[in-house]
């Protein structure tokens, strides 16, 4: 008797920690879907909802600044420039961090995407891109999660962290060559 229940013991602890297990990852799932759901559907709501916006654009801005500074600090007609350097570099910060602040928010992200050409290559949310997510999902702790995102051979990557069960994009990493482009 004794044995027979220890084994049903072993049994519910191991279901209830797979049962745990499949919550967390599925969670993870569901939190990607909703914002692939709210981009294809252009629902400001559910987009307002899956992203943390405050700490996205403080993000946003502190990676932008970085890599702009050492982007100028590289070049030789900043260096040039001397203490003018430093003034645009002042400007274009600024600059960067309005357009942050202007674009970065649930209306502003609809409006970039509805004026995107891209638009149409986005697949239709389904149970298969649910299920798909499982594969482009890259947990970094227990509390966050990256992705992964390739446009046109850039990779950007894309940062969630879990609240509750709800998990929320909180960072985008652009490459370092998205400057580049800018020049």
């Amino acid at each position: 008797m004794n044995i027979k229940r220890d084994n049903k013991m072993k049994k519910f602890f191991i279901g209830a920690l797979l049962l745990l297990v499949l919550v967390y990852i599925f969670s993870a799932m569901y939190s990607l879907h909703q914002i692939h759901k709210g981009i294809y559907y252009s629902d400001k709501k559910l987009i307002k909802e899956y992203v943390e916006w405050d700490e996205l654009r403080s993000n946003f801005k502190n990676h932008s600044n970085n890599l702009l500074l050492k982007k100028t600090q590289e070049e030789e007609s900043f260096k040039k420039l001397g203490d003018l350097g430093i003034l645009f570099k002042g400007f274009a910060i600024k600059f960067i961090e309005r357009l942050i602040d202007i674009y970065l928010n649930p209306e502003g992200l609809s409006l970039l995407l509805e004026k995107s050409e891209k638009k149409d290559k986005i697949p239709e949310p389904s149970l298969i891109t649910i299920l798909g997510s499982f594969i482009v999902i890259n947990f970094n702790g227990l509390s966050s999660f990256y992705i992964t995102h390739e446009n046109e051979g850039e990779e950007f990557l894309i940062f969630f962290n879990r609240q509750g069960l709800k998990w929320k994009i909180t960072q985008v990493e652009f490459p370092e060559s998205l400057f580049d482009d800018l020049k």
